[in-house]
C-alpha cells in the first residue's frame, strides 16, 4: 500500500517514487505488474507503456489505502505512547514563556527527586496544547484561562493568577502613567503573541469590548523579541506581568492596566475511570509539592 500510494503521489512517475521510497525503479514496476497480475485489476491506465493516472477501480484503492496506512500509523503512535506511560513517560505540555518562568527549575528539581519518572515536555501556544489534550497525545497540559475544556472531562487547578501588562520604552509618553487605560494605547502600534496563543484572543477580545481597532505591528510567539521591538519607538508590548523579571529596567518601561487582562494559569489533566499507578503519583507530587500558586517566578 505504500509502494502503491508513493507512485499516485508522484504523479505515476516511477523513477521520482523509486527514489523517495528507495528502492529500484524495476522493482517498484515489478511490483506493479505482479499486483495487477495477482489480483486481476488494473490500476493505472498507459500511454506508451508509461503509467498515466489511477484507472476508477485504482482510485478507489488509493482511498482505502490512505486510510488504511493512516490508521496504522496513529496506531503505531498510540502504541507507543502507551508504552511510554507504563514505563513510568509522561507528555506535558507547557507554554514556552511559563516553561522559562516558573518551571525552569522546578522541573530539573522534580525529575531528580523522582529518577523513576520522564517527563517529555511539548512547548506551544496554550490553543495548541489545549487541542493536543483534548486528542490524547498530552498527559498532563499547562494552559492559559480560559481553558475551554469540559468541566466533567477534565481536572483543572489554577495554579498562577497576574495579568497583561504593557512593556514600552522608557522614553515612551505614556512611561510615566502610575495605570494605563485601554484607551490610552489606541493610537500606537501594538505587539503581542501570534493567533496560536491565547494571548492574542485575550488581547483581542479586550481591545474590542474597549471599541478599539487593534492596530497590531508585530505578532510573534517570541516574547523577547516583541519587548526589544519596543526599543526607541512607540510602540507597545501587551504581555504577561511576570515577563518584567527579565526586562532591562534601563531601556524598558513596565506599566499596569486600571482594569487588566487577567493570566492566570491552569494544570488540567483528562479524567479517566482509572489511572494508573505512576501517572496518580506523578499528577498528585506536581500538584502538591511543584504547582502550589506562585507570587513570582522560581528563579
Amino acid at each position: 500500500m505504500t509502494y502503491f500510494i508513493n507512485i499516485v503521489e508522484c504523479g505515476c512517475n516511477l523513477s521520482i517514487a523509486a527514489k523517495k521510497i528507495h528502492i529500484s525503479q524495476s522493482a517498484l514496476s515489478q511490483f506493479v505488474t505482479n499486483f495487477e497480475s495477482t489480483e486481476g485489476i488494473q490500476l493505472f491506465n498507459r500511454r506508451n507503456g508509461r503509467l498515466e493516472s489511477l484507472t476508477e477501480a485504482g482510485g478507489k484503492i488509493y482511498r482505502f489505502a490512505t486510510e488504511i496506512v493512516n490508521r496504522h500509523e496513529e496506531m503505531q503512535s498510540m502504541i507507543h505512547m502507551e508504552a511510554l506511560k507504563q514505563k513510568g513517560t509522561f507528555n506535558l505540555g507547557i507554554p514556552s514563556l511559563i516553561l522559562r518562568v516558573y518551571f525552569s527549575s522546578i522541573l530539573p528539581k522534580f525529575l531528580q527527586d523522582n529518577p523513576q519518572v520522564n517527563i517529555q515536555v511539548t512547548e506551544d501556544g496554550s490553543n495548541e496544547l489545549r487541542q493536543k489534550l483534548v486528542t490524547g497525545d498530552l498527559n498532563f497540559a499547562v494552559v492559559i484561562e480560559p481553558t475551554n475544556l469540559d468541566p466533567k472531562k477534565y481536572e483543572q487547578y489554577i495554579i498562577q493568577v497576574d495579568e497583561y501588562v504593557a512593556y514600552m520604552d522608557k522614553n515612551h509618553p505614556l512611561a510615566d502613567k502610575e495605570l494605563l487605560e485601554w484607551k490610552d494605547i489606541a493610537q500606537y502600534g501594538l505587539a503581542t503573541f501570534n493567533k496560536s496563543f491565547t494571548t492574542y484572543d485575550l488581547i483581542t477580545e479586550k481591545l474590542k469590548s474597549k471599541k478599539i481597532k487593534a492596530n497590531f505591528a508585530y505578532l510573534s510567539s517570541t516574547w523577547d523579541f516583541l519587548i526589544e521591538s519596543t526599543y526607541q519607538n512607540d510602540m507597545i508590548a501587551l504581555l504577561p506581568r511576570p515577563l518584567e523579571y527579565f526586562v532591562d529596567k534601563n531601556k524598558f518601561k513596565v506599566v499596569r492596566f486600571k482594569d487588566p487582562v487577567p493570566f492566570n494559569i491552569w494544570f488540567c489533566r483528562p479524567y479517566k475511570a482509572n489511572y494508573n499507578e505512576v501517572e496518580a503519583y506523578v499528577y498528585e507530587e506536581l500538584l502538591k509539592g511543584y504547582y502550589q500558586p506562585l507570587s513570582e517566578p522560581h528563579s
